[in-house]
């Protein structure tokens, strides 16, 4: 009887009910571990966000223990900053969320000096009877199909105002997350699922893997975040190497991005939202192309020929531009799709004074950059069109930093690196966009005096300590490392003045004096045309509130300075920062020192100066007994 139960086949329902049970004894210590953990507030499942965006649990923000804030997710802060707001909005609240990647962001330093901030006190400033606040959502490498699940949420949140600027990572994350996008939701909502178990977040934390935080303004910790994850953006095997001229992958890429902002759009006025983009600029002067291949279907005579006359050319650059550029010329007959030569094309062009031309050899090595971190053209012009269809406002920052560049040709000047704008440009920015909103009635006013203005962002920029600036600085180090920058970096050696000094100003954003130092003298001893140059980068430093590095230029001047002319105008300079500061005793010294030229001094300036402060001989003079 024993022996015929032992053979007696096992019934589907008892085998199923032994798997069950199986099972469930199995994870049973893992289900109480994890119930252990949340109860005692271990492993916090905001500590790491796997996909960052892609999936639609991945909030950016969240309501905190008080419920009265948002707040940033930690999670998020491997992507984007720290930024809160108010959960309940009064009727006085003007709420700006700016949507975009690491532009908006402020990098290479942080939203307090973004365009976002300054727009900010700008707009606080003309209206005090609203309080306006501006809410950072730059996210790092952020492409614009990134950004419309993350307008979907800030729409919940009551903004009075949408900004958008993107364009520069549609081919970086188009790249980098292929594989991610090709994923099924249900697969991405398992991932997410799995990685919001306290139980995970206390193996990561255990291993090392939890995700590291950048430092913050008053640290002098040299980790950053950016740092992990940009590396991962772009390196040899998934980075350079996987990028290749594929004109029908551009085109897929552009119609992407084109139907993401019409989506935003469509988004924004549904919701009854108002809008604006921003179209952006990117360094060509000072930036040579990322990648170059030649063009397709080029023959192996016809490639030595070209590297031929490409590294003849190469040899004569230098001493003789002209022999170079015809060279360089020849070459293009052979093969003009290679960007590196319509760069080197552009900077013969440059130093011959070719301006016009250089500006579309320019254009045309970014255009065609194998690796396009810059925006190209074609998405500037699709940008042009989705404004003008859907009737959105645009900003054009691309055109505003342009303009102002020398020979309106962007480099060091307007440009921190490749895409990132001086803290300059970003004020210029902010006042361009208030200009907009007033215009278009949703401001009642955006008028402040540029006086007013310069001290309130004197005031801001006094407030930041120094460690603001050496992160900035760090994280540059780490871009260019990330960017291989070191493969270029003999492309954009300074070889003229123009260079030197913009070597020079870029050297004083990132608080680099050292580097300011031989570059400001190389230029100098190289052409006193430079002094002048210099005189007039003081000067935009004062305007933009950044009064100690604007005084510095003009001491480094002071002591190279020997002529009476020069003497002269760097005096005007330490005038007009004594009165800033009121600082009687240095600027009725300084005034004294030159009591009998005043009038003719401000006559003959022309650094910008005496723009910068209107009357300053009146206000001297009321000053002195």
């Amino acid at each position: 009887m024993l022996a015929e139960d032992k053979n007696k086949p096992v019934k589907p329902d008892r085998r199923r009910m032994f798997v069950v049970v199986a099972v469930t004894l199995s994870i049973l210590p893992v289900a109480m571990l994890e119930l252990g953990l949340r109860i005692a507030g271990i492993g916090d499942a905001a500590a790491t966000d796997l996909h960052a965006g892609f999936g639609d649990s991945a909030r950016l923000f969240e309501l905190d223990e008080s419920g009265q804030l948002y707040r940033t997710r930690l999670a998020r802060q491997r992507f984007f900053v720290h930024q809160e707001f108010p959960a309940a909005k009064s009727e006085s609240d003007f709420r700006i969320f700016c949507l975009g990647g690491s532009t908006v962001q402020g990098r290479p330093y942080r939203p307090e000096s973004a365009f976002g901030q300054w727009l900010e006190l700008q707009l606080n400033a003309a209206d005090p009877s609203r309080r306006f606040q501006t809410i950072n959502c730059g996210g790092l490498s952020y492409a614009s199909y990134r950004l419309r699940p993350l307008l979907q949420e800030v729409l919940t949140y009551d903004p009075d105002l949408i900004i958008l600027a993107t364009g520069h990572n549609e081919f970086l994350e188009d790249q980098t997350y292929a594989d991610v996008k090709a994923r099924s939701g249900l697969r991405i909502r398992l991932e997410e699922y799995a990685q919001s178990l306290r139980t995970v977040m206390l193996l990561r934390k255990l291993t090392g893997g939890e995700a590291r935080q950048e430092p913050t303004e008053d640290s002098d910790d040299t980790s950053d975040a950016s740092s992990e994850v940009v590396e991962a953006r772009l390196d040899d095997d998934a980075g350079y190497a996987s990028y290749h001229r594929d004109e029908e992958w551009r085109q897929r890429v552009a119609a992407s991005f084109d139907e993401s902002v019409r989506e935003m759009m469509r988004m924004c006025k549904k919701a009854g939202v108002p809008v604006i983009l921003v179209q952006l600029g990117a360094n060509l002067r000072d930036c040579p192309p990322f990648k170059s291949e030649h063009r397709s279907g080029i023959d192996v005579p016809d490639e030595q020929q070209w590297q031929t006359l490409f590294d003849n050319a190469a040899a004569n650059a230098l001493s003789d531009p002209e022999a170079a550029l015809m060279l360089y010329q020849r070459a293009a007959e052979i093969d003009d799709q290679f960007p590196l030569l319509n760069f080197r094309i552009a900077r013969c062009q440059d130093r011959m004074g070719l301006f016009d031309d250089a500006r579309r050899s320019y254009l045309k090595a970014r255009d065609q950059d194998i690796c396009p971190l810059r925006m190209p053209g074609s998405l500037n012009e699709k940008l042009n069109v989705i404004a003008r269809e859907m009737q959105v406002p645009l900003i054009d920052a691309n055109s505003m930093i342009t303009d102002r560049s020398p020979q309106q040709i962007p480099g060091f000047d307007a440009f921190v690196d490749h895409v990132h704008p001086t803290i300059g440009g970003h004020q210029r920015m902010a006042q361009t966009i208030a200009s907009a909103l007033q215009k278009a009635n949703i401001v009642a006013s955006s008028d402040v005096p540029m006086e007013q203005l310069r001290r309130l962002y004197r005031d801001h920029m006094e407030s930041l300590s120094p460690i603001y600036f050496s992160n900035g600085r760090r994280r540059i180090g780490w871009l260019e490392g990330w960017a291989q920058r070191q493969r270029l970096l003999d492309e954009i050696t300074p070889v003229d003045t123009r260079g030197m000094v913009a070597a020079t100003t870029r050297s004083l954003d990132l608080h680099d004096f050292q580097a300011a130092t031989e570059s400001l003298h190389d230029a100098v001893s190289t052409d006193e045309s430079a002094v002048q140059m210099l005189l007039e980068h003081s000067a935009e430093l004062f305007r933009q509130g950044r009064n100690s590095t604007s005084r510095w230029v003009l001491e480094e001047l002071a002591k190279v300075a020997v002529d009476e002319a020069s003497i002269a105008k760097t005096a005007l300079g330490f005038l007009i920062i004594a009165i800033d500061q009121e600082d009687m005793a240095e600027a009725a010294a300084i005034y004294k020192r030159q009591s009998n030229n005043w009038t003719a001094i401000i006559r003959s300036d022309v650094s910008g100066w005496s723009e910068a402060m209107p009357g300053v001989l009146e206000r001297i003079q009321q000053m002195l007994p």
